[in-house]
């Protein structure tokens, strides 16, 4: 049997202004744009580790408003389980770490009422 690894992640959807944002992986291979967020540590909750992930690779903080949806991504090796959260910023001076190369602030053009 294989030593298979299940991981728990969280991403964020940030809205500032009726924008959100996108992070460019720094991988050169690829062509991805994603949400921010990242996979739990050991002992923290979602939200912490939502504010966590976030901080590092966008210099934002965030306050969490509520869950969006859920995502998995299952291969031979690992599989990953995570939330996305709907977040609100009062601030869009991003600062990028070295997972990402460069974001943008999309214009959203949906309701969340």
């Amino acid at each position: 049997m294989k030593d298979n690894k299940i991981y728990f992640a969280v991403k964020a959807l940030i809205l500032h202004e009726n924008n959100f944002l996108i992070m460019h992986k720094t991988r050169k291979e690829e062509n991805v744009w994603e949400l921010p967020g990242g996979r739990m540590e050991f002992g923290e909750t979602a939200e912490e580790t939502l504010n966590r992930e976030v901080q590092e690779e966008t210099g934002l903080s965030v306050t969490p408003m509520r869950i969006l949806d859920t995502w998995n991504i299952i291969n031979d090796k690992y599989q990953i389980t995570g939330i996305i959260y709907l977040c609100k910023t009062k601030n869009n001076k991003v600062r990028l770490s070295e997972e990402h190369d460069k974001y943008k602030w999309v214009r959203l053009d949906i309701s969340f009422n």
